[in-house]
């Protein structure tokens, strides 16, 4: 039997092929037995739109752009495939580092050799404060170590990592680097606000490869205007993607179109997990890493 899998985001060739050579690739939610999505939102009223969809596979880690427990009770599977990105976003994190340290945007404006107006700082004897510690933050952390920089970070459970665990207010006000790392709930929508902001004693650099709508932007807009951190770099954004004319884009500011896992290596990585937990579902088995039960 051939399903009809709706998939509209980028991803490797390797699970555009085994669509097309086993099924029905479709750009119609509505019409699918499975959905395939990346960024893309599927709400209540997506499902109740869909007769025949029973199968959600989300092509990453995060899946708050899915209402799993309304999935759920229509009876249809919702599975994610974690942490196969890792590396690549810890690799963005260090480049978002190294692009903020060297002042990026300046030294892409002048044409005066070794304009002073574009001198950097190095990493290293730095501190390195992580939002969230998990995969991500620990790679991003194994990463650094050659650089030089101290490593501490907020966790909501303890962990044994390289890195050290301090309190959210410890790591807002000992950090030159703040990375956001932690997953998107109503717990963690916007935790880095105006007052968070404010904690943020060392004029930090902030990055973001987590979600957007942890941040609250019109506290973000406060902080770049008035100094509080030195500049912003994120792979996402709330919403994305961000506009043109958004008034943080006139400030160190450098954003992304949320590629974070789009190297050759996780994509392809990502796609045969998809494949496999496709083909179990197919066959009457559970994919592995079943949402919301």
């Amino acid at each position: 039997m051939k399903y009809k899998i709706y998939l509209t985001e980028p991803c490797s060739n390797i699970l555009i092929d085994y669509i097309n050579n086993n099924h029905i690739l479709t750009t119609n939610l509505y019409e699918s037995d499975i959905a395939i999505v990346r960024n893309k939102s599927i709400t209540k009223d997506d499902i109740d739109k869909c007769n025949n969809l029973g199968l959600i596979a989300v092509h990453g880690t995060g899946y708050n752009m899915v209402d799993i427990d309304y999935a759920n009770k229509k009876n249809i599977i919702s599975f994610n495939i974690p942490n196969l990105n890792t590396n690549a976003v810890a690799e963005l994190n260090l480049m978002f580092m190294l692009m903020l340290a060297r002042r990026y945007n300046d030294s892409t404006k002048t044409k005066i050799l070794g304009d002073i107006k574009a001198l950097g700082s190095e990493l290293k004897n730095k501190t390195v404060g992580f939002i969230g510690v998990g995969h991500i933050a620990i790679r991003t952390a194994e990463l650094l170590q050659d650089f030089g920089v101290n490593l501490i970070g907020y966790n909501r459970t303890k962990k044994d990592t390289i890195i050290k665990l301090e309190s959210f207010d410890y790591v807002l006000n000992n950090s030159d680097y703040i990375i956001i790392s932690i997953a998107l709930n109503e717990e963690t929508k916007k935790m880095i606000n105006k007052d968070a902001f404010i904690k943020m004693k060392k004029n930090p650099y902030l990055i973001n490869s987590a979600r957007g709508a942890i941040i609250d932007n019109v506290a973000l807009l406060y902080a770049l205007e008035n100094n509080i951190i030195k500049g912003f770099a994120a792979d996402v954004y709330d919403p994305e993607p961000i506009s043109d004319d958004n008034p943080i884009l006139k400030y160190n500011v450098i954003i992304l179109p949320h590629i974070g896992a789009n190297t050759k290596e996780a994509l392809d990585d990502m796609a045969n997990a998809l494949i496999k937990g496709i083909e179990a579902y197919i066959n009457g088995k559970k994919p592995d890493n079943i949402l919301g039960v």
